[in-house]
């Protein structure tokens, strides 16, 4: 069973019908769902699936996919999670899924993720796992599925499947990370979740049963409740296994059979838990949340009886009707959101299903600090109006053309699915009742009931959908004056106020289907033959490169970047940045408002808006060969005509005032804002207040960057599975047709300069936080270099990943003063010797010291002590896999090509990494970290909570 379901957004009916379930047998595929106890249906199952039970009834999914060519994916899910816990086990399903990697029959405590390591799956990024209300699954994603690492993962999977030892030595060692991570963990969202749960499901066990559990029981519970617990669930009965990846289905399944036939379950079975109930008829009700650091979000409720109905073409029509009419709301509320000086910051309708309790449909929408009451007016009556009068025949039509399209793409890009989000598709229907099907059987049978897709059948879903209980009504914010007796007095007025039916909003036309007089004319072109890319320029000094691949197919990755940045913006901060990156899709074009962009994309993949780079402004994203044209004529249009909308202004001045007390209330977070400004006094780098923030104005960039704007560089690359001469016919239309451009970019040479702080390794900067008392955070920062010189960029990053091992063996496993270290490196291509490698940990305030002190001791080590050959092994072959499977990736060869000519020399960069990073030694590991890795490199830092800084 699965305790969360969700529609929303306009792509939502794609979402719903894409990961819907599985079952079969493996030798009987002309009934594939009987072995898996999920009654066959008049939905097609997807055939490429192959599906099994073993005797002892353990179940098995099997799908062959070679994207990228030579990974495999491994998921084995348990149904067991944290509802199945009695008050004492509470937090300890979780605590068995990380005592699986602790010990086992044939796996000593402390080698299986070495073990991994060895074979190139590093810890976190390639092997994983979560537990959940109602599952606990393990993750493994072997970059190259070699006969070994098969070996390995399944051998792996099977130790955790039944052989897991619990010492109790082993145990008592976990405890501490296990509080560290629920420490770690511990945030505004976290305590709103647990605080709406209580309020909407008071008498069921999803309000105190959350994963991650009790420090009472984590710190106390012997190592034998935990066995136990294990024994009666972890049994094969419970279990699934989806393999997906580049592989012999047969091949597999005799391993599957082999591997895990064995496999008997120890002692009694545990049964299923009483979940308790929710009261339909409850009357209305309020809840408030309050808390310093929290947003204000305002959640508009109703309960409805649990279903679980047998997935049929019926069912679906019936879910595609209620994600339809979601997203016709969803898009109202955006509406709104995006006008001028409006108090939304956005929003949504959504459904939960909490198995076997209740199903709840929401309207959450979040506001501006301190006007919640106005978002909740606003809720209630866009709610009422479109319960009232229904929705549009334009809205309707908006809605299907975008379903439709992404029922195409998923169609048309059906072979582009990577081999982890297949596995995660198929596990997350494990226990189900419903089906997984193909792409291309989704958009056949979208076709099929189109025409039944009526406004009047979309109004009924809508009205089913808020058919329940009494609304039930959440604010969260800093603070609410009256509590819950103004929120019900708020909700009352609102409810008074008359609404009228909707209008049906104009189309606007197009403004940007010309750029000149004519397509640009290609003057130049070449081909890098070894790395497969053309270049083309044309007579403006637009460049364009191009690299056809066959990585994705019927999907097109492009960047444009346009010269300039924030170095063009002249005293430009991270502020600007920042603000660009909020609100610039929002701010328009000259022509156009967003919304009107939206309503003239409709049914296409553009991505509208851009980014502002150090020195560059960019657009990228994803797209079809067919929508190219219009893609690259959309991003001409906000680089070269941009709008700067008010709307945008404000809206970006609420999320500002919203989010800055979560983003200062987040040990990481402020450990990461303020790293930089430790090592140089530099302003660009120092992180701004609220009110710097707040300050940032649309209007004072307009000058600088529409003269920049006017002849700056533009350099565009496209990858993937397209026509070159398309690619280069769509870019004529509209960049090729700007006036002309500049040949070369500002080389910003003194803007590229940083002067440094003399650093002497005894400072300590302290910070502090606005979060929970108990949070902390200790970490030290280098300064390195810029990535100029590339064998020690590469070399920096397998010094990153040995001192990633090392402060986790020493800060978690060894000290387990932290759930996981924080080890981040990054050298700068924008400034100059610029670059910085930074090791931290969240721990508890009586923990600082010791681990603030033990932080530069890592880098002692590096730097007197060779690292062992096992070692190299283990943080090299990771790296050397995702090196090796980047190359099979179009997000990769984007990157290569989008400076293919301006910066011709960085191409040799990936025809050299591989080779590089073989050839690194011990030595010059040791002899880096002397480099850069010492104490007159180093500042150590402190993020305490507000209340023990002040002590």
């Amino acid at each position: 069973m699965k305790s969360v379901r969700m529609l929303k957004g306009s792509a939502s009916a794609a979402a719903i019908a894409s990961l819907l379930a599985i079952a079969a047998p493996s030798l009987a595929q002309e009934a594939p769902v009987e072995a898996w106890g999920v009654e066959q249906t008049d939905v097609e199952a997807d055939p490429s699936i192959t599906y099994g039970r073993l005797p002892n009834g353990m179940k098995y999914a099997i799908r062959q996919n070679d994207t990228p060519e030579g990974a495999a994916s491994f998921r084995l899910h348990f149904e067991f999670g944290s509802l199945y816990e009695a008050e004492d086990e509470r937090g300890l399903a979780h605590f068995i899924e990380h005592m699986v990697f602790n010990g086992s029959t044939n796996v000593p405590e402390g080698e299986m993720v070495a073990l991994l390591e060895r074979q190139g799956l590093a810890f976190g990024a390639d092997t994983n796992a979560y537990t959940s209300f109602d599952e606990t699954v393990y993750q493994l994603d072997a970059p190259n599925a070699t006969d070994e690492a098969v070996d390995t993962a399944m051998f792996l999977l099977r130790e955790a499947a039944g052989n897991a030892t619990f010492a109790p030595e082993a145990v008592d060692r976990e405890r501490e990370i296990i509080t560290s991570e629920r420490r770690q963990r511990d945030n505004v969202s976290l305590r709103g979740l647990i605080d709406r749960l209580e309020f909407q499901l008071p008498e069921s066990l999803y309000d105190d049963r959350l994963p991650i559990g009790l420090d009472t029981v984590l710190r106390e519970a012997p190592a034998e409740r935990l066995k136990s617990l294990y024994h009666r669930y972890y049994r094969p009965e419970n279990a699934t296994l989806v393999v997906v990846g580049d592989f012999d289905v047969a091949a597999m399944e005799a391993r599957i059979a082999d591997t895990f036939g064995d496999w008997e379950g120890v002692g009694e079975a545990g049964g299923k838990p009483d979940i308790g109930r929710v009261d339909l008829e409850r009357a209305a009700a309020f809840s408030v949340f309050t808390d310093p650091a929290s947003s204000s979000n305002v959640v508009i409720a109703v309960a409805r009886p649990y279903t679980d109905p047998a997935d049929t073409l019926a069912e679906r029509r019936a879910e595609t009707l209620e994600s339809l009419a979601t997203s016709i709301m969803n898009r109202r509320l955006e509406r709104l959101a995006n006008s001028e000086g409006s108090p939304l910051l956005g929003g949504g309708v959504m459904t939960e299903a909490f198995d076997p309790v209740t199903e709840l449909t929401m309207l959450s929408i979040g506001t501006g600090d301190g006007q919640w009451a106005q978002g909740l007016a606003i809720a209630e009556n866009e709610l009422r109006r479109a319960l009232q009068y229904g929705f549009t025949a334009s809205e309707l039509q908006e809605a299907i053309a975008n379903t439709e399209a992404s029922y195409r793409r998923g169609a048309e890009q059906a072979d582009a699915r990577r081999t982890r989000a297949l596995a995660d598709a198929i596990v997350s229907v494990a226990g189900e009742n419903d089906f997984v099907t193909d792409p291309a059987w989704r958009y056949q049978l979208f076709g099929a009931m189109k025409e039944t897709l009526t406004l009047p059948a979309v109004n009924e879903a809508f009205q089913n959908l808020w058919t329940g209980s009494a609304p039930l009504i959440t604010i969260n914010a800093k603070s609410v004056d009256g509590g819950e007796e103004a929120v019900a007095a708020a909700f009352a007025n609102a409810a008074t106020v008359a609404v009228e039916a909707p209008a049906d909003a104009a189309v606007a036309t197009f403004a940007y289907d010309s750029f000149g007089d004519g397509p640009g004319e290609v003057v130049a072109g070449t081909v890098i033959e070894d790395l497969g890319i053309r270049t083309v320029t044309f007579a403006n000094n637009v460049k364009l490169n191009i690299k056809q691949t066959d990585f994705e197919p019927g999907r097109v990755r492009f960047n444009v970047a346009m010269s300039g940045g924030q170095f063009a913006l002249g005293d430009a901060g991270p502020g600007e940045a920042l603000l660009l990156q909020l609100v610039a899709a929002q701010a328009g074009t000259a022509a156009h408002s967003f919304d009107e962009i939206q309503q003239v994309t409709v049914g296409r993949q553009v991505t509208p808006g851009f980014a502002a780079g150090t020195d560059d402004f960019v657009v990228g994203g994803a797209t079809t060969p067919a929508d190219l044209a219009l893609q690259m004529k959309v991003a001409a249009a906000y680089l070269t005509d941009p709008g700067f909308r008010p709307e945008a202004q404000s809206r970006y001045t609420s999320l500002i005032g919203a989010v800055y007390a979560q983003l200062t209330s987040q040990p990481p977070l402020v450990f990461q804002f303020e790293s930089s400004g430790v090592l140089t006094d530099d302003p660009r780098f120092a992180f701004p207040s609220q009110e710097e923030l707040q300050a940032v104005s649309l209007e004072a960039i307009r000058a600088p960057f529409t003269a920049n704007a006017a002849d700056a560089p533009i350099e565009i690359a496209v990858v993937g599975d397209m026509d070159a001469d398309a690619v280069i016919a769509a870019v004529a239309q509209s960049f090729g047709a700007l006036p002309a451009r500049a040949d070369v970019a500002p080389d910003y040479s003194e803007q590229r300069e940083v002067a440094y702080n003399d650093l002497s390794g005894d400072e300590v900067a302290t910070f502090t936080h606005g979060g929970p008392a108990d949070q902390a955070m200790a970490g030290s920062v280098w300064r390195t270099a810029d990535d100029g010189d590339f064998r020690e960029e590469v070399t920096m990053r397998l010094l990153k990943e040995v001192i990633d091992i090392y402060a986790t063996e020493t800060l978690r496993e060894e000290l387990a003063a932290t759930y996981s270290p924080l080890v981040d490196n990054s050298m700068s291509s924008d400034f100059v010797d610029t670059g910085q490698l930074s090791v931290a940990a969240v721990v508890s305030p009586d923990a600082v010291d010791q681990v603030q002190a033990l932080i530069p001791t890592l880098a002692a080590r590096l730097r007197s002590e060779a690292v062992s050959d096992d070692m190299l092994l283990r943080a090299r072959q990771p790296l050397l896999e995702r090196v090796r499977q980047r190359r099979k990736d179009n997000g990769f060869w984007l990157g290569v090509a989008s400076s293919a000519q301006g910066e011709p020399d960085r191409l040799d960069r990936a025809r050299e990494e591989e080779a590089i990073l073989q050839g690194i030694t011990a030595a010059d590991i040791m002899a880096l970290a002397n480099k850069y890795l010492v104490p007159e490199r180093r500042a150590d830092i402190r993020v305490l909570p507000a209340a023990a800084a002040a002590e």
